[in-house]
């Protein structure tokens, strides 16, 4: 009974992962907001915004298998790139020069590093519960756990723009340059 109570009371413990699922809501409906400037910008095709969202649905599950798991993933690289001087330096080109047109080009760079920022504090909060899942169990939860959030503020972001203050933000985020 009480290993039950405190999984319910999980996001009264760790309040980041509160924080972590409405900063997830939040974006799902600013991708929502978004995605429908794309679909009025291009009439009648709904190709681009299908693939908009896809892109970021993409770009969620690359930002949480990074921050679960970088300790395999940097082990991994690390001894790709210790097979030869020819892999080290093509990776590293190819990692920044992607990391740079990525930091150069995508205006949604802010909104994954929010996510990140909130992703590893609250695996900081689960570490300071002691609450320390193996790492794939951590990548399968908190994938599923920013998804639900991500997916039901794009789905509730047309609900919300109904709510006056939602309006006045929608239309200065769409007024400036």
């Amino acid at each position: 009974m009480t290993s039950i109570l405190n999984w319910l009371l999980l996001p009264v413990r760790a309040p980041m992962l509160t924080l972590l699922g409405a900063i997830s809501f939040y974006l799902g409906a600013h991708w929502g907001f978004q995605q429908d400037s794309i679909r009025t910008a291009m009439v009648g095709d709904s190709f681009w915004d299908e693939l908009f969202w896809a892109f970021a649905l993409l770009q969620v599950s690359v930002l949480v298998f990074f921050c679960t798991l970088p300790d395999l993933v940097f082990r991994q690289i690390s001894l790709f790139m210790a097979a030869s001087k020819v892999i080290t330096l093509v990776v590293t080109l190819l990692l920044v020069v992607l990391g740079g047109m990525y930091l150069l080009y995508m205006p949604g760079f802010v909104d994954l590093l929010v996510l990140a920022a909130a992703l590893l504090l609250a695996r900081l909060d689960l570490v300071r519960l002691n609450i320390w899942p193996p790492s794939w169990l951590a990548l399968v939860g908190f994938t599923g756990f920013i998804m639900f959030f991500v997916v039901y503020g794009h789905a509730m972001h047309l609900q919300l723009f109904h709510y006056p203050l939602v309006q006045g933000l929608v239309k200065l985020g769409s007024s400036s340059p």
